[in-house]
């Protein structure tokens, strides 16, 4: 089977008690593997019944692991994992073994990458100012038993997802153009997808008309939509309804004067998205959303940072992690607002392709 990665995912390791922002400290539910608990009933007294202690199941038999005081039963006051320390690595559950890594399976080909919401991850994502690429392997996994032929889009739009990292890494413009000529492609994709084709490689990118829009009218809508999501922690709620209050005095030229070359880190951003979300087209036919919610996300991510380097009149690529990856805890890792986010598409006229369009290409 292949597998795709970023060339930066082999380089991920957990920074366990040196993180800022323990993943253990979530407050998350974490559902434990089976295989991971019948190893925990079998261990001798007490161990056993003080590692079951930690745990749940629900009425389908699934056992999670509770959190107590907004963070994990296991989690020592050294920021370590005692499961680890007295288990080892190998008898910890499959989800977090693998957090903060992500796995997509495709016909005959898996994805890895690792996910924006951890601050180690978010460093090896955004401190490169090379393009961003791609390693593919030949791996001994099994491969995915769909031949391809129940997921007819799958190679077309994986053609077409290497356009769009193509124009989106094409730093002979400015990211808002090759953010609407990736938005124009798309919607030419959509619609021949909507007319129940499929597309080829040579397909041109879409006419259509742009709507006038100035970035404050799709900045509100934008903003209006993060704050009706899910807050996990309080602190975001604050920096989302301060970026509300503040829209008009948003200084973006001060802020990409001061940024300089480091505007590719909002490259990275727009790719990382489009490698993470693009291809799940294949199996639920909308490629358009996937990329408007690239851009929306970019955007309020950007303009996050915009409000930070006005507050304190820095904005450091540490400053950058910790606004990525607090956006990313909050949206991307949850699917009720990931949902929120492609429903707002459907309802929100100045989120329409169109207004989309007259707003980057302004």
């Amino acid at each position: 089977m292949e597998l795709t990665a970023p060339v930066y995912y082999k380089d991920f390791r957990c920074l366990a008690d040196r993180c800022r922002d323990n993943c253990c400290r979530t407050g998350w539910e974490i559902d434990v593997d089976d295989e991971t608990v019948s190893y925990y009933k079998s261990l001798p007294l007490p161990l056993r019944d003080e590692i079951l202690a930690g745990l749940a199941a629900n009425e389908e038999g699934v056992y999670t692991i509770c959190p107590v005081n907004g963070q994990c039963p296991f989690l020592t006051e050294s920021g370590l994992c005692s499961l680890v320390i007295q288990l080892g690595e190998e008898h910890i559950g499959d989800i977090c073994t693998l957090h903060p890594r992500y796995r997509e399976w495709f016909p005959g080909r898996m994805e890895i990458g690792v996910g924006l919401c951890c601050e180690e991850a978010a460093r090896l994502i955004l401190s490169d100012s090379a393009p961003a690429e791609f390693e593919t392997y030949l791996t001994d996994a099994d491969a995915d038993d769909d031949d391809g032929e129940e997921a007819p889009l799958y190679l077309p739009l994986l053609d077409l997802r290497d356009r769009l990292f193509d124009l989106l890494q094409d730093r002979s413009l400015p990211l808002r153009q090759r953010m609407a000529n990736a938005l124009r492609l798309t919607a030419a994709v959509q619609g021949v997808v909507n007319r129940g084709e499929v597309p080829t490689q040579d397909i041109a990118p879409s006419d259509l008309a742009a709507e006038p829009a100035d970035w404050k009218t799709v900045l509100a809508a934008a903003v209006a939509v993060h704050r009706e999501m899910e807050v996990l922690e309080e602190d975001w709620a604050d920096s989302v309804a301060g970026l509300a209050s503040h829209l008009d005095g948003l200084d973006w030229r001060g802020f990409l004067d001061a940024l300089g070359e480091r505007v590719y880190e909002y490259e990275h951003l727009s790719v990382y998205l489009v490698f993470r979300y693009f291809l799940k087209a294949v199996y639920d036919e909308d490629a358009l959303t996937k990329i408007k919610q690239m851009i929306l996300m970019v955007l309020v991510m950007a303009a996050l940072g915009v409000r930070q380097w006005q507050k304190t009149g820095r904005f450091s690529l540490a400053d950058q992690i910790e606004v990525c990856r607090q956006y990313s805890k909050e949206v991307e890792y949850s699917d009720d607002n990931m949902e929120a986010l492609a429903e707002a598409f459907l309802f929100e006229e100045a989120l329409s392709t169109e207004h989309l369009l007259g707003f980057l290409e302004a």
